[in-house]
Parts: structure tokens; C-alpha cells; sequence
């Protein structure tokens, strides 16, 4: 359902009358879900996917790395400062989330943020899980492009990204956590995420069945749409940002 009465008003509402809000945001706040790595389309799942990493690691590399250097060089945007502020006057509970770029930890505020799909912003090994940011990986590389761990243990043992690759699990513990807060919720907001991808997309399913509220926020129908009890189609920045000015002290 679609809400014919004041979004901002309804939504304050039902976070005013919860005790546990628990949110749930898309790979990019705003933005388009298939430029991201867990997005699973176009470039991304040919090129940096898990099967791509282990038969053409040297493509693998060449595409990867420079689009995890944009990813992790992005800015935070009044949306991830709005959520900060509504958790840090603890407005609302937790936040889980598949954004990769790890912003909704950079800004004032941010408290527990469970991110499911890792992120890009880190490469490890996996044999002695020694861990390189990204800007040390041109200086890890072999004659092939590939970057090798270089700790005296691992005898050059190549490296991976530290977040989850197409084609692979997502973090376990992260998505454990996630499931276990969303039976706890009492209020549950979808924020910018399409939930179209398992096993998030069954998420929501957790507080529905318990008959807790949710609310879908951004400009992508969902499943569950019709469940809802709020409903706007556009951009969630503006909302989210007045949003924190109604309800946060600061």
C-alpha cells in the first residue's frame, strides 16, 4: 500500500510509537544497486565474481581494483548523516545494510552497523589472513597483475578481496546478526534496496510474520509493497534528512 497522507508524518509516527526500530538499506543510498560488486549484473558478475577470480585472476584484478578504488573514495551523502543522527539520538535501533562502501560507519552517530556483504575497502589471504588496504595492492602484484600476500608464512599465497564476491555466501556472522535483529524489531525499514536478491530479500518476511510495521522507502517497487504500512516512491534523502531534523535533538 501507498500512504495518501503526509510521509514524514506517518513515518515519525510509527518510529515515535517503537521501541525497536530496526533499517535495511540498499547497496548505495540514492543510487543505481547494479554498479555495486553485490550487485550480481552486467561487468560485475562476469568480471569480479568468485568463478572469475579463481579462472582469470589477472582480469579479475585489472577490472576490480580501480572500481573498488571509486567505491571506497565516495563521499557520505545527507542520508547516511540523517541515519547517523536518528541512531545516535537513538531514534531508531540497528541498521543493516549491503552497501560495500562502508559510509554508514563515517559519519557522527553511526552505531551498530551490520554490513552483509563485507566491503571493498581491504584485500586479505586466506591462508594466513593477514590484511592489505587498497591502495597497497599495485605494490603486491606479480608479473601478472596479481597481488600475493607477503608475509614470510604464506610463500606468496595470492590475495582476495576481504568483502563478499558474486557467486559466494554472504558473511555469516553479518547475516546471522541480521536475522536475529529483525525478529527483534517492532518497526522494520526497507531504505533504497530493490529485495531482489536472496537470501536479503527474504528479510522482511522475519517482522511481517510476527505482524510488526514496515515501511518501504525509495524509488524501486518491492514484493513486499503491498504489506506495508508506508510506502513513497522517489528519492529517500530528503525524507530521511527532515526526518532527523523532526526527531533528533542535535
Amino acid at each position: 500500500m501507498t500512504s495518501t497522507g503526509d510521509p514524514l508524518e506517518t513515518l515519525a509516527g510509527l518510529i515515535a510509537r517503537a521501541n525497536h526500530a530496526v533499517t535495511l538499506t540498499g547497496l548505495r543510498i540514492g543510487g543505481a544497486e547494479d554498479l555495486d560488486p553485490s550487485g550480481g549484473r552486467g561487468q560485475w558478475a562476469e568480471r569480479a565474481s568468485l568463478e572469475a577470480l579463481l579462472t582469470n585472476p589477472e582480469d579479475f584484478w585489472a577490472f576490480f581494483h580501480p572500481q573498488a578504488i571509486a567505491i571506497a573514495a565516495r563521499e557520505t551523502r545527507g542520508a547516511h548523516h540523517a541515519l547517523g543522527r536518528l541512531q545516535g539520538s537513538e531514534v531508531i535501533g540497528p541498521l543493516i545494510t549491503q552497501a560495500v562502501d562502508r559510509l554508514h560507519l563515517r559519519v557522527p552517530g553511526a552505531k551498530e552497523v551490520v554490513e552483509v556483504h563485507g566491503n571493498v575497502t581491504s584485500v586479505r589471504c586466506d591462508r594466513c589472513s593477514e590484511r592489505y588496504a587498497l591502495g597497497e595492492v599495485p605494490g603486491l602484484v606479480d608479473t601478472r597483475g596479481v597481488p600475493r600476500c607477503t608475509t614470510s608464512t604464506c610463500d606468496a599465497y595470492p590475495l582476495r578481496p576481504s568483502g563478499t564476491l558474486w557467486g559466494e555466501p554472504l558473511v555469516q556472522q553479518a547475516v546471522t546478526r541480521a536475522w536475529e535483529l529483525a525478529g527483534q524489531a517492532d518497526l522494520f525499514i526497507v531504505i533504497d534496496c530493490d529485495l531482489r536478491t536472496i537470501p536479503m530479500s527474504f528479510l522482511p518476511s522475519v517482522p511481517l510474520s510476527r505482524g510488526v510495521p514496515l515501511v518501504v522507502l525509495g524509488g524501486t517497487p518491492t514484493q513486499y509493497d503491498r504489506y506495508a504500512k508506508l510506502v513513497t516512491r522517489g528519492p529517500s534523502e530528503p525524507l530521511l534528512v527532515a526526518l532527523a531534523d523532526l526527531m533528533c535533538v542535535t
